[in-house]
């Protein structure tokens, strides 16, 4: 499957240039055969000429909405500070990364559509927009809010169906394919995301090794598993057990030791995707069904547990917190191999006096076909279009547009950022990258909790338990009765 990321030489050019990019400025540029051609034109209607680039914007040539201001309804969080929408506005530029990738590329898009882009941001989204859409208001013209919420406004009716929305070309490489097909419901999607979010990267999760201690101990370097496609739950616990050393002598497991990894509290439901399985899914007649417990899924968590619980990795069974603060000051100290963090918390390491990279959560084994990268979706926004918007070709062309020029804007100051730390610089590293965001999960099962599941494999690592049938036949019931409720609502 095609990601929908930067191209590869661009991303070559990015990490051999970022050692020189000041703060704010692009450090690198797209290859010629990514640009738009000049005068390429073909007809698509007696009235209409669309520049011709298969890989580019398509939209009408003299689309003009006459000034019209375009109001998106974003979210932040109260609670954390970075996930705080940065993506659709900027005011002005003011040296800053992100802010002036946003400011470039609405100039472009403003110019281009004959448009002004703006935003109300709030940390009640979600019942900002339930309120105005439920009185009819189409005071809004984008909205939105983090997923897990969003569904809400889905189960009500709230959405446009986006395969309806005119201009707005969802097999583009700029719209995470991934989320398209995961939240199709019979032939219908009402949000999605992809290149317009940068938030969406930061809530992925994954992996980050010490190279300095794989180097110590003459292990094979993780990448060369990775692209070999043998990064496994067997290869991982392989390299867990070879680390361990009782640093303080004292006999014991301790924060004081050294490990082979660290378990996040959301490591196993992290894991458990990574494996390739599902809590909910569609069947082939799009409709939504229970995916759990599948005739893989006691082998998987069983694996699964039994990896979060390797006796020589900071967990459970040593009394480890699941915090980051002790899990960073570890890796930062050298005593961890490797972290379950996100990536967003790549900010936390960029103290490290040793080179690390970056990895996707292992497979099941050999035999599965793909990764799988479980993205946290209740702090990750997904784009909506009302139900009663009150132009949604206009919608459709801004949202294409900004999807579009955000790939060499907003996308390459991403990865610039990501990779810019002073021992996060290989090429590889940007390689990953491109693999973790091209395998991103986006599970309804997981986004709703239907019936408590997608708290079951850590519920189960908690109690350092591998009976998945026990624990799955409580929660079958209520999981059943929820998945056809939302099934109803979206049927209406």
């Amino acid at each position: 499957m095609n990601n929908h990321r930067i191209p590869a030489l661009i991303l070559a050019a990015l990490i051999s240039a970022s050692a020189f990019a000041a703060c704010g400025e692009s450090a690198g540029a797209p290859p010629a055969g990514d640009t738009l051609p000049a005068d390429g034109q073909q007809d698509i209607s007696a009235e209409e000429t669309t520049t011709e680039d298969p890989n580019g914007l398509s939209l009408p040539d003299d689309l003009d909405f006459g000034g019209d201001t375009i109001m998106f309804l974003t979210e932040h969080s109260s609670g954390y500070d970075w996930y705080t929408s940065k993506e659709i506005y900027a005011e002005q530029e003011n040296g800053e990364l992100f802010n002036d990738a946003v400011y470039r590329r609405n100039i472009v898009v403003e110019d281009r559509l004959n448009v002004h882009i703006a935003q109300t941001n709030t940390d009640t989204a979600v019942n900002v927009a339930q309120k105005s859409l439920s009185a009819g208001d189409t005071e809004y013209d984008v909205i939105m809010p983090y997923i897990n919420s969003n569904i809400k406004l889905v189960q009500q009716g709230l959405c446009y169906n986006l395969y309806d929305i005119p201009y707005l070309d969802l097999e583009k490489p700029w719209w995470d394919q991934r989320a398209n097909e995961n939240m199709t419901i019979g032939g219908k999607l009402y949000m999605t995301t992809g290149d317009i979010s940068i938030l969406d990267n930061e809530c992925t999760m994954v992996m980050f090794f010490s190279k300095k201690m794989v180097s110590d101990y003459a292990l094979t370097s993780p990448y060369e598993y990775v692209t070999g496609g043998t990064w496994t739950l067997d290869t991982l616990n392989s390299m867990v057990g070879t680390v361990f050393l009782d640093v303080n002598g004292d006999g014991k497991y301790n924060k004081d030791d050294q490990y082979g990894i660290s378990i996040a509290g959301n490591a196993p439901i992290s894991f458990y995707f990574a494996a390739g399985e599902r809590i909910v899914d569609t069947d082939e007649s799009g409709e939504l069904q229970l995916m759990m417990n599948s005739k893989r899924a006691p082998e998987v968590i069983e694996k699964v547990i039994n990896t979060c619980l390797h006796p020589e990795g900071y967990n459970k069974i040593n009394k480890f917190s699941g915090g980051f603060d002790e899990a960073c000051k570890m890796f930062l100290d050298g005593r961890l191999m490797i972290t379950t963090f996100a990536l967003v918390d790549i900010n936390g390491l960029r103290d490290a006096e040793f080179e690390f990279g970056i990895l996707p959560y292992p497979k099941f084994d050999e035999a599965q076909q793909d990764y799988n990268s479980l993205i946290s979706s209740g702090l990750s926004p997904a784009t909506s279009v009302p139900y009663n918007v009150k132009n949604k070709e206009m919608s459709g062309a801004v949202l294409e547009a900004l999807a579009y020029e955000s790939v060499d804007t907003l996308t390459v100051a991403y990865y610039d950022n990501a990779l810019k730390t002073r021992y996060v610089r290989d090429e590889e590293s940007g390689a990953m990258l491109d693999i973790i965001f091209a395998t991103r999960v986006y599970d309804l099962g997981f986004m709703m909790d239907v019936g408590g599941l997608s708290s079951l494999v850590g519920n189960l690592y908690n109690k350092k338990s591998t009976d998945f049938a026990s624990a799955y036949a409580k929660a079958e019931p209520k999981a059943i009765e929820q998945l056809d409720t939302l099934k109803e609502s979206l049927a209406g």
